[in-house]
């Protein structure tokens, strides 16, 4: 799971455009899918791969993009989970 939490000098279009910029940056390049949960300027994301299972490499490109992005406040990338065997 990734989270991050945008300035609050965004407006509500700039806010989408983090979130589009995240998809075509990382998540279509990646092969990726993502969920995306928000409140505000708070959005957490599970992030997983659609042949299967993120990898580190996947993560590690998430923190990457998030790392450039001046509008991202504050990131947190969690590790990665199998949820095949938690099912």
């Amino acid at each position: 799971m990734a989270e991050w939490e945008l300035a609050e000098t965004l407006s509500s279009d700039q806010v989408r455009d983090v979130y589009l910029a995240f998809v075509r940056d990382v998540i279509e390049p990646g092969g990726l899918e993502c969920e995306e949960r928000s409140s505000g300027r708070r959005s957490s994301f599970v992030v997983r791969s659609e042949a299967s299972q993120a990898t580190d490499l996947d993560r590690e490109a998430v923190d990457a993009w998030a790392a450039t992005r001046p509008e991202i406040v504050s990131a947190t990338i969690g590790p990665l989970l199998d949820f095949a065997s938690a099912a």
